[in-house]
Order: structure tokens, then sequence, then C-alpha cells
């Protein structure tokens, strides 16, 4: 566990520029950037337990998880592999914005003025061009969080969502984001054969049906393309 999170962090740090530039961009203390070299260096024996692991993740304003727990389901791949996701030392990421706003899976959360980016997430260019199809372009890619139960067993509540915010129309069946009545709603969105479309709830024990057809003001904000659980939309 202790060499994972160390490998982990060192793909951080070779991101970052360096050493020095982990440093200075997040003003350590001069022991914090001695503990960091020790804890990054190849034949280092320093400890790196639970809690010195949460403390750098706060520190390094990391996604929480990524150093207490690299072996959980749905990231071991994160440190294996640059061609399939992010947090591996040698390659270039992008650096995708998490938002604050959060879609309800239920009855529908409400509706921010505007867009605050909370973190950013570092995902490998090649993953997303492997994977992500179709896509808009990269630079539309977002992170929201989804809360309910109504989409399970397709994600489950509090799952982090990757959303193409280039989709304004859902010109393909999937799942998206959606705006009406002031509030924010995750739903699937099929075609009908008659013409229109149709908003339903994955849970079966949700029911959830609804008409797009244009009778009432309904904004497309993007398509749901992946979910942190690993399961490709």
């Amino acid at each position: 566990m202790e060499d994972a999170r160390r490998e982990v962090l060192r793909g951080f740090v070779r991101d970052q520029g360096g050493y020095a530039r982990v440093v200075q961009a997040f003003r350590l203390t001069p022991s914090q950037g001695s503990y960091l070299s020790q804890l990054i260096a190849r034949d280092s024996a320093a400890s790196f337990g639970e809690r010195s692991a949460k403390n750098w993740e706060e520190r390094l304003k990391l996604r929480p998880g990524v150093l207490v727990r690299p072996d959980m389901p749905g990231l071991p791949q994160l440190v294996r592999s640059a061609d399939d996701l992010p947090f591996l030392p040698g390659f270039e990421g992008l650096n995708v914005p998490v938002l604050a706003a959060a879609a309800s899976m239920g009855g529908g959360a409400e509706r921010m003025e505007d867009d605050f980016v909370v973190g950013r997430i570092t995902v490998s260019p090649q993953w997303i061009a492997k994977t992500i199809k179709p896509l808009t372009k990269p630079e539309n890619l977002r992170f929201i969080h989804g809360y309910g139960d109504s989409m399970e067993p397709t994600f489950s509540d509090g799952d982090i969502l990757l959303v193409d915010t280039g989709v304004r129309h859902p010109d393909i069946d999937g799942i998206y984001v959606l705006a009406a009545n002031e509030r924010l709603f995750i739903k699937r969105v099929t075609e009908r054969i008659g013409g229109g479309h149709e908003i339903t709830s994955d849970n079966p024990k949700v029911k959830t049906v609804q008409a797009l057809d244009g009778s009432q003001p309904v904004e497309v904000l993007g398509r749901v393309v992946w979910a942190w659980n690993g399961k490709k939309l």
C-alpha cells in the first residue's frame, strides 16, 4: 500500500514540473519539503501511513482517496498505465474542472447561477481519445457529483460523473444533465419512434417517464460520458 502511495505521489510531483516547483507552489515548509523528498525517493524507507496520506491529499489539493486508498475499486488502473488513466509519471494530463454544481438523480438539485470550480482531476488525453466517444472536444469536459438513487444501478448516490458540456441536444440516446424549473436533473433521454424524446430513470423502483417534446422548457447542459465507478455510459 505504501509503495502504491509513493508511486502516485511521484507522478503528481513530476506532472507539476518537479519537486522544487511543488515546494514553491504549495508553500511547503522546510520540514514538509524534506519529508516530501523522502517519500518520493526511489529507495525511500519513510513511513507513508493513512494519516500521512490524508494530510498530503489536503496539502497538495489532491482528489480525496487517491493517496489513502490507491488500491480501492476503480482506482488501480490509475497507477498502472499511461494509456488508461491519470496520476502516473511521465505523461501530460488534461486538467478537467470539478464543478461545485451537483445534479440530482431524484427530485432535482437547485441550479447555481454560475459554475464554480472547486478542484481539478487530471485525466490522460490518451484515455480520453480511446474511451470517450463521441466527444465534442476535451476542453468541454467537466466533473460533477450526482445525488439520489433514481439512476441505480447505472451509478449510485455520490458518484463523480464526467460530463461533455458541449452537447446541447440529445442527438443520441444516453444520460444527460438537464435543467428545468431552476433545478438540475440527471436522467436517461431516449428518442421516441414517433418523434420527440422520453425522459426516464434507470431505477425500476422510481417511475419517471416524461416527454421531452418542446411543450415545456428543458435545457440540455451536457451528456454524461463516464461515471467514476468505472462504468462506461
